[in-house]
């Protein structure tokens, strides 16, 4: 197997968090200490490409979120800089990680949340003015106290900055009134400013699940557009997009799939989404239903089209997990986990057509060891796989 375009970081063992809360916190990896902040001692990054190829890896350790910045594509790294002032307890798992995202105007943006024992998180976002070198302190978003997790960014092409999450101060409210609750809310907000005012800050929906990350995407005429792990009646878990009327304005919430997953609790696992420059929207996800079981993938060629059949991914004697999207020059590409009782390997594949058909599945990046969940990335014109495992570290790897 050839690994091409290979940059590796010294990084731990990133263990899978989707069984429960006991299985967030991994415990420290060899070496580590509970206040080391090295890129060696997370079990998780992200990654963001600016337009002039710098890279900014953010990542959780010691308490502390931290960033740094690279010119060549991550073989070395200005000295790394912390975003919060003191260490804290970060939400950060496969699901929970920091979100990053950048303007034309080059400032970029950090979000994360912080949780107390409880899993109740406290999202904040911290502001860069000079492309990554020196950051703001960060500052909080949302305008109730109850918890915030799962951040996710996008800034459209006029720099506006959409923010969502999942937020649980409905079911605050309704626990202090003494009335059931189920899950969380989609919490949004965007500003105009760069993020330093926002013009809109509050609650989309209600009724989705409060334990797993949300997939944001623009449509090419800038409507934000929102996938994730909904709540339908009485306890079914399937998942659902709403694409905004408007730059202003959420949309009618849409079911994806008729998974009919019955579960009363949090599988811990959200999607991903990608929307191409054609309009096609693409989701791909996981799904313990009555109806299908594994990860699927499945497309609506425009922002208002019905999703086709879901398309199951991997060697169905495997384990599958983690997939991720991403749109780029046209070409959709697509990444996924796959465990064959020995090795993990992460598959890719791409379509040139908006998801009619696909190239056949190669693996592109393998451990025998504990790993994070891959993630695709590009600079405009080439895509990248970041992923850390246990043994070779933190990898960018050319995709093409």
């Amino acid at each position: 197997m050839l690994f091409a375009g290979l940059t590796v970081l010294s990084a731990p063992a990133a263990g899978a968090a989707e069984a429960g809360h006991k299985g967030h916190g991994p415990a420290l990896p060899p070496g580590c200490s509970a206040e080391d902040t090295r890129l060696a001692c997370a079990t998780q990054a992200t990654p963001l490409l600016l337009a002039d190829g710098t890279l900014i890896l953010g990542w959780a350790a010691g308490g502390r979120v931290m960033a740094a910045r690279s010119t060549d594509l991550g073989a070395s790294f200005a000295p790394p800089r912390p975003l919060n002032a003191e260490r804290q307890t970060i939400d950060a798992n496969a699901d929970a990680r920091i979100a990053l995202a950048a303007d034309s105007k080059g400032r970029i943006f950090a979000a994360w949340a912080s949780r107390d024992k409880s899993y109740n998180g406290a999202m904040v976002l911290a502001r860069s003015l000079d492309g990554g070198t020196t950051f703001l302190p960060p500052k909080s978003v949302a305008s109730d106290p109850a918890s915030q997790r799962f951040p996710a960014l996008k800034v459209d092409g006029h720099d506006r900055l959409y923010l969502g999450w999942i937020d649980k101060r409905g079911a605050a409210a309704a626990k202090a009134a003494g009335h059931p609750h189920k899950g969380g809310g989609l919490g949004l907000a965007w500003s105009d400013d760069g993020g330093e005012t926002f013009a809109h800050e509050g609650i989309a929906l209600p009724d989705v699940c409060e334990c797993c990350r949300i997939g944001l995407d623009l449509t090419p005429d800038g409507r934000p557009v929102a996938l994730w792990r909904h709540i339908f009646e009485p306890n079914i878990r399937d998942h659902a997009v709403m694409v905004f009327a408007d730059r202003d304005h959420p949309g009618p919430l849409r079911k994806i799939a008729e998974d009919n997953w019955r579960i009363d609790a949090c599988p811990h696992v959200g999607p991903s989404l990608a929307v191409a420059a054609d309009g096609a929207m693409h989701a791909a996800w996981y799904s313990g239903g009555g109806n299908r079981k594994g990860v699927f993938i499945a497309q609506a060629p425009g922002p208002d089209a019905a999703f086709s059949a879901p398309r199951p991914l991997g060697n169905a004697a495997h384990t599958v997990t983690q997939p991720h999207l991403l749109a780029l020059k046209g070409r959709v590409w697509l990444a996924w986990k796959e465990f064959d009782g020995e090795n993990t390997t992460v598959q890719v594949q791409s379509s040139d057509d908006s998801g009619r058909t696909w190239s056949q599945p190669r693996g592109l990046a393998q451990t025998r060891d504990g790993s994070d969940r891959p993630i695709l990335l590009g600079n405009g014109t080439q895509a990248f796989l970041s992923w850390i495992t246990a043994a070779e570290g933190w990898r960018l790897i050319a995709v093409e």
